[in-house]
């Protein structure tokens, strides 16, 4: 019996190298130009997004408390991605400092997701008890985010070209008529490159052309693919024992990812303790297993509780307003009468108000308006809710 084509030898494969010719400009117009890195991004966080909302409903949390807090965080992850960048990079000083606006300039070298990870958690945290709920909570929502949003936007690394690993050979002479305009993906037979690297023709390219190399932003994707697995089969049952063990698990599972992955990335080393064979994302993976995952394990188990709000018992949260006297969460108006929310105290305060100063001969202050009973709000803003009832007590919102 003969073999197929693709089993009778290592030196023929049928699939040999990865062809891409794509600029990484998808668009211009006139002086604004959109980048498929952009792309990339929106469409990781409208799909991150869309997720959590999903996920967080199941919690017994509204959709007003992650909205609120998801655009600051949104935010947060990007300026710390690009910042956290920006310091590793060896002309820190010449190209940044001296000249600040290429560290806004996103489209020109991208983003550290480990600066992502540190800010925009942080801003998770802090921020999560003015919606409501716990800053543990707020922390595993943020996993599950990063976990599906990040293999999305590394198809823009993969456009880019500014994702790639070590190089696997020199030059290699692409045929002709082989995406010779763009865009273009395609495949090339050959005995002397290996079958998965990856070769960019876009002279736009962050990388050298026609250099085969090895495609680190698949490695990144098939790696974030066995994360979100991990987490997706646990996401609910974490939080019912500790909200926070599910943070905690997705930074353990990053930080193993970039010190496997970055072995194959094409980034300068980074020699440290007189180890040289490492490079600055593997440094901080390592530092972040062995110190900052075991101190949030210890604070989680010592601070956190377990989960208990479901989409049929959710989270009792109303949004803060700023009326004079509010706190907490609560609507600043203060009594509730057979269900329904009134400001009768306002009025017996003046009333009591006015009977004193006749007893004393003074001229009555005006009188307070009736009481006016309105019905229970709903937070349909997460902090405009309570402002409602003071303004527009007859609408119902």
């Amino acid at each position: 019996m003969q073999l197929p084509s693709w089993l009778s030898g290592v030196h023929a494969p049928v699939l040999s190298y990865w062809v891409i010719n794509i600029d990484p400009i998808l668009v211009r117009l006139g002086p604004l130009a959109i980048h498929w890195y952009g792309l990339a991004y929106v469409l990781a966080i409208s799909i991150g997004l869309w997720a959590i909302l999903r996920y967080t409903a199941r919690l017994g949390i509204s959709e007003d408390q992650v909205w609120g807090i998801f655009v600051y965080t949104a935010i947060a992850g990007l300026v710390g991605g690009r910042l956290y960048y920006v310091v590793q990079q060896p002309d820190l000083v010449s190209h940044f400092l001296l000249q600040p606006y290429n560290i806004i300039a996103v489209w020109d070298g991208g983003m550290a997701f480990f600066g992502a990870i540190f800010l925009g958690s942080l801003t998770l945290f802090l921020l999560s008890r003015h919606y409501g709920f716990s800053p543990w909570i707020a922390l595993d929502g943020g996993a599950l985010f990063a976990a599906v949003g990040q293999i999305f936007g590394r198809f823009g690394n993969i456009i880019n070209g500014d994702i790639v690993g070590t190089a696997l050979g020199g030059t290699v002479n692409v045929p002709a008529a082989t995406c010779a305009n763009a865009p273009c993906i395609a495949f090339v037979n050959s005995a002397q490159v290996p079958w998965y690297a990856m070769v960019y023709l876009n002279p736009a390219a962050f990388h050298q052309t026609f250099i085969p190399y090895q495609p680190a932003a698949i490695y990144e994707i098939g790696l974030n693919l066995v994360i979100l697995f991990i987490l997706w089969q646990v996401r609910y049952v974490l939080p019912r024992i500790k909200a926070g063990y599910l943070f905690t698990l997705y930074l353990a599972l990053y930080s193993i990812s970039q010190i496997i992955v970055f072995f194959a990335r094409d980034n300068d080393l980074t020699p440290f303790l007189g180890i040289t064979g490492l490079k600055q994302a593997q440094w901080t993976g390592i530092f972040t297993l062995i110190f900052l995952v075991p101190a949030l394990y210890l604070l989680v188990r010592r601070f956190s509780e377990p989960w208990r709000y479901t989409r049929a018992n959710p989270v009792p949260w109303r949004a803060v307003g700023s009326v004079p006297g509010g706190k907490g969460g609560a609507p600043a108006l203060a009594t509730a009468a057979g269900g329904k929310v009134t400001n009768s105290a306002p009025a017996r305060t003046a009333s009591a108000a006015n009977g004193s100063m006749a007893a004393r001969g003074q001229a009555s202050a005006p009188a307070a308006p009736p009481a006016i009973e309105m019905p229970p709000w709903e937070p349909t803003h997460p902090t405009g809710g309570a402002l409602r009832n003071v303004f527009r007590p007859g609408s119902h919102g």
